[in-house]
């Protein structure tokens, strides 16, 4: 039996086509197909047959007819009425509609790419695609018809991309052209499909073809998003061969370098892959370094990391340990699948590189004991470090070059000063510019913003304004170099426009972040246009650095001579109101976020109101909005843990937790150990702003962090003083969460009949306050219970509820979660074929919305119900999915409960070589578990290949 929606409305059984009806019997039949599994507002159904003009009595005859078409091949119940909630829901095996037979190739071919099997996902792919007849869901017209093709159309171009990526990764670059030869027309300025097509003509020895390409879509890309692509022509050496990806961080080089040619000879000649070059601030270290990494990008084809170590800027320095998170995700490693430990860290960075010519550049770096964690012992990968100090330790240990640099000599800052104000005028005044080159110090950034203020005023001579800088010069009475070089700016800076002057400091206000206009315009309280263009003026006149795109970053000088002119010249008011506004901006452009990503989520008590602040939106109704707000989220998220910190010390603790608090549904998905930092910063600013609520919410949070790493005693501080405080202040919700969570501690001692009364009477407060989330989960957490107590009835009862809930109110990631609760119950009950039914559903929803740790859990139980159906391969890759999952995650019981399934599936196939191995890792991991987390899967390795499902944890 097969439904088709993805193309004109069809039922076809064992090959013969069922009639359908009229168009509109068939087009309600599409929706409720779409709509699979979920309930359908009566009124949804009929705006989309006959938008504003039907009503409710023209939709049941059409109802009638499709039970009857139903009927006819079997399916009498599968279209049933929801009692009370006017909706209408459609059962059938989700597997017999192509567009949710699409969905689940889609999601194993990724699984598949994740683990290098390209094969396997084009094969996977291969059939998704074909799945397409014509126009989805072609029997519908109007709006929300055009809106969920749209949502159709963008599920398939992934595929289609991913499709193609696999192609190339797996050797087929003549199927990836065929299919990529319409797309990249259809799409123009589409990167990934741009990135794709450029391989494949290289792949095909059409060089020439790709190069003109490039620049084709790079002048187009420009011209149409205002911003700089980021596609590039594939290293040489790559192709023909599965690559890696190849990060390419490098910032920009400036065009005028001028000088410094002894130096670019010795780095060209040094003999070690450890080179460091210190010298004074400002001297042109980082630009020497820049530029010659860029001449030198054809040394290092497998990739180009540039890290800012930030040892002298106004923020804090960057640890090693962070710096290889960076170093990391740069390599391809997914940001919450970096290990934990700053060892592990660096041994997969070491893994990463072996045998890779690979360039880091560690720019502005505080001492050896800094850089050392950050060497490879990869003898192909190079690591360029630049720092005010002498890193000796470095040349003694290590075996670094160190090269010092110098002031330019005068002969070099004439040529510098020539290219910023004009060859000819250098020419036509040679005793002014070497004027100005004496009182430059040699320090390229002085020279640059001496050169740019003599630009600006061409009609003055040379000789009379270096005069008039040599008399700020002489006003100085400190002969400190650091004074003179404030003179050198604060000439520069009072050329500015007022507006300039003011966007200078307020951004000098900032810890040492990159900023981007919408930010900028928010702090300054202007447009965003205008925004834009002040950034652009501070550019020009070199007194800020372009970043990326369209963000822009201090040098560490700069920035502490903005902040002393902000403390200098704006009042402590207006600091601290364009500041509020930073904050604000931020806040609520997380908070729009969150509605899409986490609409279930009630937004965080006291939002500020906008005010002047105009923050990003996302629209929850378009389609790829929830892309759009997950990478505005991942993009800013060390920004917003930076700014948590910084808000409390600047005098907005409530920023602080608020930023925490509206974040903690899109951050909690992965690692729990980089979330608890930043619950407990939420936490010390919920404190120190004395608000009871904020500190709850806070409270739970990091109570939940702790108990998912096994902190078991301070997770319990943190629920029962967010209990007490919560019953302080007569909030019966909180109290009933903060319950809920206490009740975990009764499942992990296997008390499940005391956490079922906590869950019950939590239940009755949430509905009597009429807190549907609360009942949600709730209702989850009891099915949860019940089921551990063998009360299978009672579980399924609860679950069913909890998850009608969750629908309606558009709480996917619980969703998730139950579905994987009830795939675990029906494998209890010895149901695998239901059981898979909502396994695949929670492995669905998962890789649709990031969440590895329900992602996990449901590769782990699809492991076991696969060995229940009789399919030990299919079980293995499920229990690899899930191993490759929890070691990322750094999971202990989700890693032991995936090794105990890994070496069930691996005796049920046969292959007791590999299980044995994997046996007795999963002994070594169960002994760091609890006792009642270890001794179910103590009983399951007894006897490996035999036993239930194990014991996971709930959401």
């Amino acid at each position: 039996m097969e439904f088709v929606i993805l193309g004109r409305t069809a039922l076809y059984v064992d090959g013969e086509q069922v009639p359908l009806g009229v168009a509109k019997q068939r087009a309600l039949l599409a929706v409720l197909l779409y709509h699979l599994g979920a309930p359908v507002r009566i009124d949804t159904l009929v705006e989309h047959l006959w938008s504003a003009r039907g009503t409710p009595q023209a939709l049941y005859p059409l109802v009638s007819r499709i039970r009857g078409v139903l009927a006819e091949v079997g399916l009498d119940n599968a279209l049933t009425r929801i009692p009370g909630s006017g909706a209408y829901r459609l059962a059938v095996e989700p597997e017999s509609v192509d567009f949710h037979r699409f969905g689940r190739l889609v999601a194993r071919a990724r699984e598949a790419s994740a683990r290098r099997r390209h094969d396997t996902a084009v094969a996977l792919l291969g059939e998704a695609v074909a799945l397409w007849r014509d126009e989805p869901l072609a029997d519908l017209r109007g709006a929300r018809a055009e809106a969920l093709r749209t949502r159709i159309a963008e599920e398939r171009l992934g595929a289609q991309k991913l499709l193609a990526e696999s192609q190339l990764r797996g050797g087929l670059p003549e199927r990836a052209f065929a299919l990529l030869d319409p797309l990249v027309r259809e799409h123009p300025v589409d990167e990934t499909i741009a990135r794709h097509w450029i391989e494949a003509l290289c792949a095909l020895d059409r060089d020439d073809e790709a190069r003109a390409f490039l620049a084709t879509f790079r002048r187009r890309y420009r011209q149409r998003m205002r911003l700089e692509p980021t596609v590039d022509l594939p290293p040489a050496t790559v192709r023909g061969r599965n690559p890696a990806p190849v990060p390419r961080q490098l910032p920009k080089s400036i065009f005028d370098f001028a000088g410094r040619k002894e130096l670019l000879v010795e780095l060209d000649e040094a003999d070690t892959n450890l080179i460091v070059l210190s010298g004074m601030p400002g001297v042109g270290k980082t630009t020497l370094a820049v530029h010659w990494a860029h001449l030198r990008r054809g040394r290092f084809p497998d990739g180009q990391i540039f890290v800012n170590a930030n040892a002298f800027g106004a923020g804090p320095p960057v640890e090693p340990h962070a710096a290889l998170r960076r170093f990391l995700t740069a390599l391809g490693v997914p940001a919450d699948r970096v290990p934990r430990d700053t060892d592990e860290r660096r041994e997969l960075f070491d893994d990463l590189v072996v045998d890779r010519a690979v360039l880091v550049v560690v720019d502005n770096a505080r001492d050896s004991t800094q850089v050392r964690q950050l060497l490879s012992n990869s003898a192909s990968c190079v690591t360029l470090v630049t720092s005010r100090n002498r890193l000796s330790g470095l040349t003694i240990r290590d075996g670094a070059r160190c090269l010092t640099v110098p002031p330019l000599p005068e002969p070099e800052c004439r040529t510098l000063l020539g290219s910023v104000i004009g060859a000819r005028r250098a020419s036509s005044e040679p005793a002014g510019v070497a004027e100005l080159a004496r009182l430059s110090g040699g320090l390229p950034l002085v020279l640059r913003i001496i050169g740019e203020r003599v630009a600006e005023r061409d009609r003055a001579s040379v000789a009379d304004l270096a005069g008039e800088l040599n008399d700020r010069l002489l006003s100085v009475t400190d002969e400190d170099e650091e004074a003179s070089l404030q003179s050198v700016l604060a000439w520069s800076y009072t050329a500015l426009t007022s507006a300039a002057a003011r966007m200078f400091r307020l951004v000098g206000l900032l810890p040492g972040l990159s900023i981007g206009a919408e930010a900028a315009a928010a702090l300054a309280a202007v447009e965003v246009g205008e925004a834009e263009l002040l950034l652009g003026t501070l550019a020009r006149a070199h007194l800020i650095t372009r970043d990326t795109g369209r963000r822009y970053r201090f040098h560490d000088l700069l920035q502490r001579y903005a902040a002393e002119r902000a403390a200098a010249e704006e009042p402590p008011a207006d600091r601290a109101a364009a500041l509020g506004r930073l904050l604000t901006w931020y806040l609520l452009t997380a908070a729009n976020a969150s509605r899409v990503l986490a609409p279930q989520q009630s937004p965080v008590p006291d939002l500020p109101v906008p005010g002047p602040v105009v923050p990003l939106r996302f629209d929850s109704s378009a389609a790829g909005s929830e892309e759009e707000a997950l990478r505005w989220c991942e993009s800013e998220r060390a920004t917003i843990a930076v700014l948590c910190r910084f808000a409390a010390s600047a005098g907005f603790p409530r920023h602080g937790w608020q930023l925490a608090g509206t974040t903690f549904q899109v951050f909690n998905r992965g690692r729990q150990d980089e979330f608890l930092e930043l619950a407990r910063v939420a936490v010390s600013a919920a404190r120190l702003d004395n608000h009871a609520e904020g500190l709850i919410g806070t409270l739970l949070t990091q109570g939940a962090a702790l108990f998912a790493l096994l902190e078991d005693e301070a997770a319990a501080r943190s629920f029962h003083e967010a209990v007490a405080l919560a019953r302080r202040v007569g909030d019966a919700d909180a109290e009933a969460a903060g319950l809920h969570n206490i009740a975990s501690f009764h499942i992990r001692t296997g008390d499940f009949a005391a956490a079922a009364n906590v869950y019950t009477a939590g239940l009755a407060v949430c509905r009597r306050t009429g807190n549907v989330v609360g009942e949600s989960a709730a209702l989850h957490r009891l099915g949860m219970a019940c089921r551990r107590l063998g009360r299978h009835a009672e579980a399924a009862a609860h679950l069913r509820q909890a998850l009608a809930v969750r629908e309606r109110v558009g709480d996917l990631r619980g969703q998730g979660a139950t579905h994987h609760e009830l795939a675990l119950l029906f494998l209890d009950a010895g149901d695998p074929g239901r059981a898979r039914e909502h396994c695949e559903r929670a492995r669905v929803i998962a890789t649709r919305i990031h969440d590895d740790l329900v992602r996990c859990d449901a590769s782990t139980t699809a492991a076991d119900i696969a060995r229940a159906l009789s399919g030990a391969d299919a079980a293995v890759r499920s229990a690899e999915a899930a191993l490759s999952l929890a070691e990322r995650l750094d999971d202990p019981i989700r890693l032991s409960r995936a090794l105990v399934a890994l070496a069930g599936a691996l005796a049920a196939a046969g292959l007791t070589g590999r299980a044995g191995p994997v046996r007795a890792q999963a002994w070594r991991s169960i002994e760091r578990l609890p006792a009642t987390d270890a001794a179910p899967l103590r009983t399951r390795l007894t006897d490996v290949g035999v036993g239930p499902a194990g014991e996971y944890r709930g959401n």
